[in-house]
């Protein structure tokens, strides 16, 4: 087994947590701030799916959702404890996985 196909196994490990974390903030925001998932564009979560998220627009918004709350923290997140920790494992689970398979395909090119 090389190196980078362990690598690759973790990471997909890693990914999952980060779309676990991802879909409990999409629910939290469903259940307890649903003017603001409204707001969204009404996005589905990776596992996790509200009836009312359209198939194809709530996966832009999925999309676009995902991007947004890595840079940036919304309002209903910041007094919310457990959400602002779920949040930071999101985002550091993403960071992995960019880092890992940059490092997988330098390495895959360094040998080949």
């Amino acid at each position: 087994m090389s190196i980078s196909f362990i690598i690759l196994i973790g990471l997909i490990l890693i990914m999952l947590v980060d779309f676990l974390c991802f879909d409990r903030l999409l629910k939290t925001e469903y259940e307890k701030h649903k003017e603001q998932w409204i707001k969204d564009g009404k996005p589905r979560g990776y596992f996790w799916w509200p009836y009312e998220s359209p198939l194809f627009t709530g996966y832009i918004a999925q999309l676009r959702l995902t991007i947004h709350w890595l840079f940036k923290t919304p309002q209903w997140i910041k007094h919310d404890v457990k959400a602002r920790k779920t949040l930071q494992i999101n985002r550091i689970c993403t960071l992995i996985v960019y880092v890992g398979i940059l490092v997988v395909v330098i390495n895959e090119l360094r040998i080949n």
